[in-house]
């Protein structure tokens, strides 16, 4: 099983995950001083799909997009446990602090959610109110990347066809609908129908419901979602939020739901497993941790900066263990990226005419 190590730009220390998201906090050493624009994937993305999340940082890394990554929650989770919005709180003014510490200008996320939280909490302080956040997505689009239809199709089991994508957009994007733009941007032209609802009139897939423990409500929900793209005879759909394609995927087997990752990296998320894969959220220090267990929320939460806690190895093990790590980070991304065209001489996605 392959691992990656990030080391976080935000508090020093160096996590290796594997792919399925297991997490191993390796090393602590001091955050970055300067980390002008941030990577940001959020927990969705880390969950489900580490090999992906790779790919798209070595994608941004070679157009010089960002200059680190940081691997903690936004946030918004720590609403849904006990004494939440006092614990959201304290975990919101130490991420301001430490954003303001590493000269962070803009965030480059992935996951509606994070934008939405992020933004609102960036807004609360001066100190941090003028840092950017935008959709990796919108980036992407800005250098040239699309979806290939061909590629998209034989993703979706269907080589030679022509088909036909049901966009949806989430609820934390509905106001700026940066995400929904972005996404549009991406997939081939004529390759999508809009539902009779999207944008700011977007149905919600449930997943927030299923945050808070109402799970038939939830389930209502998404099959709404799911009717409306088969009105338009959708043959899947396709969104920009990995909450959404989880919740929408994991409640019917009757449409495939992608994320637009997915079809630009051509890398199949396997959805039906993914709600058993590791629910690890990383916050700062152990004092903003939820004192709940695992088996209570279904989540577990861990302190990057917790001096406390032992180390899964030792700083000796970790110097030497980081270049076969990376060595084996190369070689899964390049299983994602190997079927894209060369651009300038790099393994990257490239726009196909």
């Amino acid at each position: 099983m392959a691992e990656y190590l990030y080391q976080d730009a935000l508090t020093g220390s160096s996590v290796a995950l594997d792919d399925t998201g297991l997490a191993r906090v390796v090393e602590r050493a001091v955050p970055s001083e300067s980390c002008h624009s941030l990577y940001f994937p959020g927990c969705s993305f880390i969950n489900y799909a580490v090999p992906l999340m790779e790919a798209l940082y070595q994608t941004l890394q070679q157009h010089e997009l960002v200059d680190g990554i940081s691997l903690l929650c936004c946030g918004k989770i720590l609403s849904y446990e006990p004494d939440g919005e006092a614990t959201r709180a304290r975990f919101e003014q130490q991420l301001r602090e430490r954003l303001a510490q590493s000269a962070v200008e803009r965030i480059v996320v992935v996951c509606p959610n994070c934008a939405k939280a992020l933004s609102e909490a960036l807004a609360a302080d001066e100190s941090t109110a003028s840092i950017a956040v935008v959709p990796a997505l919108e980036l992407l689009a800005d250098v040239g990347y699309q979806i290939d239809r061909e590629q998209a199709a034989t993703l979706l089991g269907k080589p030679g066809e022509s088909i036909t994508l049901c966009p949806h957009d989430s609820c934390p994007d509905r106001e700026s609908g940066d995400f929904a733009r972005a996404l549009r941007r991406l997939l081939p032209a004529d390759s999508w129908k809009e539902p009779a609802h999207s944008f700011a009139r977007s149905l919600c897939c449930g997943s927030l419901l299923r945050a808070a423990g109402k799970y038939e409500a939830a389930d209502k929900l998404s099959q709404r979602n799911i009717e409306e793209a088969q009105e338009i005879q959708a043959d899947a759909v396709v969104t920009a939020c990995f909450s959404c394609a989880f919740q929408l995927s994991m409640t019917q087997q009757t449409l495939p739901v992608v994320h637009g990752l997915e079809l630009l990296y051509n890398w199949r998320i396997n959805w039906a497993q993914a709600g058993a894969w590791m629910k690890t959220r990383f916050l700062i220090e152990e004092t903003e941790a939820p004192e709940v267990s695992q088996e209570e929320s279904g989540r577990s939460f861990v302190a990057l900066c917790d001096t406390t806690a032992p180390l899964e190895q030792n700083a000796d093990e970790v110097i030497a263990d980081e270049a076969s790590l990376r060595d084996e980070e190369a070689r899964m991304a390049a299983a994602i990226l190997e079927d894209l065209e060369t651009t300038d001489g790099q393994d990257s996605p490239s726009p196909k005419e």
